[in-house]
């Protein structure tokens, strides 16, 4: 994110309830996890308890792992992770890679190291399955379209694109 955009995210995160903000989490996570194989795999950590410590702002978010996805909870964690917003945010982009962040001292886990371990290696495995996550979250028709329709994207300037870029690289443009 930009720096401006990680400074409004900052005067939001300060502002808002943490319990409100939890909850929010947890919906967008699970409904990110609809279709994913990892859904199916967090049943390996149904009961434990983690904490998000966003140390600059400062929040402390806690959610427990059940049914395959996340809730909130008031619980004590069985692991805590603890960053600046900028860390969270470059980890969930996967800019920056946990471990550098751990020996880097930008990130700390504390609590049990074989849970926050397995946590750790699970999120690492997780490679993003854009179309199951389509074909679990909308109609089969409507999926297939929405499908179609984004196999026709690629990136401006690709080499099976004959045309010259029109837009800056790493942009999309609707293939011809």
């Amino acid at each position: 994110m930009p720096p401006d955009t990680i400074a409004i995210a900052h005067q939001v995160l300060r502002r808002a309830p943490a319990p409100l903000q939890a909850r929010l989490l947890a919906l967008a996570i699970n409904q990110l996890l609809r279709g994913q194989a990892l859904a199916g795999r967090l049943d390996e950590l149904a009961g434990k308890c983690f904490c998000l410590r966003v140390e600059d702002i400062p929040l402390a978010l806690c959610f427990e792992v059940a049914g395959g996805g996340l809730r909130p909870s008031s619980g004590a964690p069985h692991v805590t992770i603890r960053g600046t917003l900028q860390d969270f945010v470059d980890l969930a982009r996967r800019r920056e890679d946990p471990d550098t962040l751990f020996f880097q001292r930008r990130l700390a886990v504390e609590g049990e190291t074989e849970t926050g371990l397995h946590l750790k290696n699970l999120l690492d495995g997780w490679e993003y399955d854009l179309p199951e996550h389509l074909r679990a979250v909308l109609p089969g028709p409507l999926a297939g379209l929405t499908l179609h329709a984004l196999s026709r994207l690629r990136p401006a300037g690709s080499r099976r694109n004959s045309r010259p870029a029109a837009k800056a690289p790493g942009t999309w443009q609707l293939r011809p």
